[in-house]
């Protein structure tokens, strides 16, 4: 029995996974002429050995009949992909790291998610994060599902509302993890538009596709949470619906095996740029006070409730991002009050179309918002590193890597 299937988690292998087959490897790089053009394009990916393309052992699964939830499981570690792929770019005289790397079989399919299954008695260690959440978070999942059509590329890093790697990605590489997103875009607590999963919905997600991985172990997981921005400045929800849906997806994830979870409480959302061109500032700011409070005491009754088993804390956003937008210049930031893409209007069709930087922005890494409502890549970073100081310090992840 695979340490999924025992008791203390509601995983359970399937008895018949995908068929054996192969795939091939996009090795993504980066190609904008200047800071302000997060360009990217691909090469597929070659043998080391015989220069040849690169064919990846493995098996497909989806939950869904729509082609962009497949997803890739190989028993190839990570680490390999990536020295593949570094090999290839090299070959190709393109001095750069891969910036990600995904499975598809040919030109028209879209950007797979390339699971690496675990060893069996590989021990307690965690060997992986999971991330839920939305725009915040997410990597290629709204841009998979739209057809890469949105985030425009030509604006967007590649599937990211931003200018290169979210926090999540900076940790993983903090922690030399790799990482696997389920965070969607525009996502609340619950379903949004009767298409944007919540993180309800994600972590039902999550338990469906752990199903088809081999010796998987929940408890080998690093878990992270970041949602609620997107309830109170688009969709008008309730910090008691917020606290609801968020305590529903935490329960769910634990009763599924998790042990190790962080969560994130919200920035002051309500600085972003987005507010000078719309209303509500002042109760949004009220309500992400207020959600954060209750999220304290969410946690700790998760805790109660688990006992010593769980490990759940919660990383302070809040005082960092006003930290941050106080004192800039501690973090080497100039600009706290503008997006760095010249966007004027809050209007969702702000996302599907190219947009140029700001006069006055020639470096991004000095702003802290790339577009009204998104940090600049650099943001992020700061989020990470200060994620990966609490987590090494007094969050007591006892499990994590040490470097």
């Amino acid at each position: 029995m695979s340490r999924a299937a025992r008791g203390d988690a509601n995983i359970e292998l399937m008895s018949v996974p995908g068929p054996a087959t192969y795939t091939y490897l996009r090795c993504y790089y980066r190609t904008g002429g200047s800071a302000t053009k997060p360009t990217t394009d691909y090469a597929w990916a070659l043998d080391p050995s015989s220069g040849d393309y690169y064919r990846l052992n493995g098996y497909w699964w989806s939950s869904s009949a729509l082609d962009w939830k497949n997803m890739y499981y190989t028993d190839v570690a990570q680490s390999t992909l990536q020295t593949v792929c570094r090999g290839t770019l090299q070959k190709k005289g393109i001095q750069q790291n891969p910036a990600m790397v995904f499975a598809a079989d040919n030109q028209l399919s879209f950007n797979y998610t390339v699971w690496t299954n675990d060893k069996a008695g590989q021990g307690a260690a965690i060997n992986k994060i999971v991330a839920f959440g939305d725009s915040l978070s997410d990597n290629q999942n709204v841009y998979n599902a739209s057809m890469w059509t949105l985030p425009n590329r030509n604006s967007w890093f590649l599937g990211h509302f931003s200018n290169g790697q979210v926090w999540v990605e900076y940790l993983a590489g903090h922690l030399q993890l790799p990482v696997y997103n389920w965070a969607v875009g525009g996502a609340g607590v619950d379903t949004q538009k009767l298409v944007i999963p919540g993180v309800q919905q994600q972590v039902q997600s999550w338990k469906d596709y752990m199903k088809q991985a081999r010796d998987y172990d929940p408890a080998s997981t690093l878990f992270t949470m970041l949602i609620g921005g997107n309830d109170f400045v688009n969709y008008n929800n309730s910090v008691d619906k917020v606290i609801s849906g968020q305590s529903q997806a935490l329960t769910s994830l634990i009763d599924a095996g998790a042990r190790n979870i962080l969560v994130l409480n919200l920035p002051d959302v309500s600085r972003a740029p987005v507010f000078q061109f719309k209303s509500g500032a002042t109760q949004v700011a009220a309500q992400v006070r207020d959600y954060n409070q209750r999220l304290n005491t969410l946690a700790a009754q998760l805790r109660l409730k688990y006992g010593s088993g769980l490990n759940l804390r919660v990383f302070d956003s809040y005082a960092l991002f006003n930290q941050v937008l106080g004192n800039p210049a501690q973090y080497q930031f100039s600009n706290t009050t503008q997006s760095c893409l010249d966007i004027n209007a809050d209007s969702g069709a702000n996302y599907l179309s190219a947009q140029n930087a700001r006069a006055n922005c020639v470096n991004p890494d000095s702003f802290v918002f790339w577009d009204t409502l998104h940090p600049t890549t650099r943001t992020h970073k700061v989020l990470a590193d200060e994620v990966y100081g609490f987590l090494n310090g007094r969050a007591g992840f006892a499990a994590l890597p040490r470097r």
